[in-house]
């Protein structure tokens, strides 16, 4: 008899234990379909799910998530293909085709305020567009930790590369100088342009991770958008003591201006300052990104 009572007592217990993970499946169940208010760049709120799972990212974004361990249904189709993103077996479309998207079956969407379809996309799931030019690479990556629930990861994971970065710009200036000058600028055939802080091509981690300085000149007549068309005439006066050149395939242009004698008469280019780097790595302004954008201009800088 008594084996038969602890048998039951042991059953009773069993079920009691059944039923408590059952309950905390369903509790776990309500929290991961609950939503929240998000509060967008320009003040609006968006209701959106505490923890997506279907999310479509519209922006050069995708580094983000992946860096937090979040693989998007999809991402844009519209910037190229990184190596250091492994982007090429990720599904793309175009961030204004509105039926692409909604096949998809979003349940957060990711996208540019510029973009003119926003309201047709915030039709099939919450859309948060973002303005990322108001933040740096460090905030934008919090920010979208805060999207996908990960704030406290993406803060981390920002401060750690933030802090690497720091200590790498102090080597730098200390091999090169503290005083020395940097210039991003696009070698085209007819036209050169000029790109300032916060506009990828590895102006994060020359500007903000790094800390190196600009070309005073350049910085000066800079516009808000943080890019400009350079004349010819201007520019070795808008050049630094380094000139950063992303291009094609990572190498020197052929062409007629890289040919002619303002370009052999500039001072970085005479003292074989110059950096060439593959343009589309270097778009990008995502933690991954950045790091290996870093790693690269300190090969180069730690050489000169």
């Amino acid at each position: 008899m008594k084996r038969i009572l602890i048998t039951m007592l042991c059953l009773i217990l069993f079920l009691a234990a059944c039923g408590n993970g059952d309950d905390s499946s369903k509790s776990n169940s309500k929290e991961d379909k609950g939503t929240k208010s998000y509060t967008t760049d320009d003040g609006s709120k968006v209701k959106i799910p505490k923890n997506p799972k279907r999310v479509l990212v519209l922006t050069a974004n995708y580094g983000n998530f992946k860096k937090l361990g979040v693989k998007p249904i999809a991402i844009t189709s519209v910037f190229p293909d990184s190596k250091y993103l492994n982007m090429d077996k990720i599904k793309k479309i175009d961030p204004e085709d509105v039926e692409a998207a909604a096949k998809l079956k979003p349940d957060l969407i990711i996208t540019y305020k510029e973009n003119k379809n926003n309201k047709k996309l915030s039709k099939i799931a919450p859309t948060v567009p973002l303005k990322v030019q108001n933040m740096d690479y460090k905030d934008t990556h919090i920010e979208i930790g805060k999207l996908v629930n990960q704030e406290a990861k993406a803060k981390k994971q920002a401060d750690k590369l933030s802090k690497k970065l720091a200590e790498d710009g102090k080597a730098i200036q200390s091999h090169i100088g503290e005083d020395k000058t940097f210039s991003i600028m696009d070698i085209q055939a007819k036209d050169i342009y000029q790109f300032g802080p916060r506009f990828g091509r590895g102006s994060e981690a020359i500007y903000e991770g790094f800390g190196l300085k600009e070309d005073p000149e350049a910085k000066e007549v800079m516009p808000k958008e943080k890019y400009m068309k350079v004349p010819t005439e201007k520019f070795n006066e808008y050049s630094g003591d380094y000139l950063l050149v992303p291009t094609e395939d990572g190498q020197k242009p052929n062409n007629n201006f890289v040919n002619s004698d303002i370009w052999h008469n500039n001072k970085a280019v005479k003292n074989d300052n110059v950096i060439f780097y593959p343009m589309d790595e270097a778009i990008y302004a995502d933690l991954i990104s950045v790091e290996k954008q870093a790693e690269l201009f300190k090969k180069e800088l730690m050489k000169s």
